[in-house]
C-alpha cells in the first residue's frame, strides 16, 4: 500500500521548512540559542520531509 500525498501538501511543507530556517538565520544573534537551534532543526526536518513528499508524489504520478 503506497502513501499518496498531494503535491500542494509537499510544497506547503517545504515552504514551512524554509520559513523556519529563515527565522533561525534572522535570530542567530539573540541571547537565547535554544530557540534558534529548535527553529533550525525543525526547518531542516520540514524541508527534507517536504522534498521527500514532492519526489514521492511526482514518482507516483508517472
Amino acid at each position: 500500500m503506497a502513501n499518496q500525498f498531494d503535491i500542494f501538501t509537499a510544497i506547503i511543507v517545504i515552504i514551512v521548512g524554509l520559513y523556519d530556517i529563515s527565522i533561525a538565520i534572522n535570530r542567530r544573534h539573540q541571547p537565547q540559542k535554544k530557540a534558534v537551534k529548535a527553529y533550525a532543526v525543525l526547518g531542516v526536518i520540514f524541508t527534507i520531509f517536504g522534498i521527500y513528499l514532492l519526489v514521492s508524489s511526482l514518482i507516483s504520478r508517472g
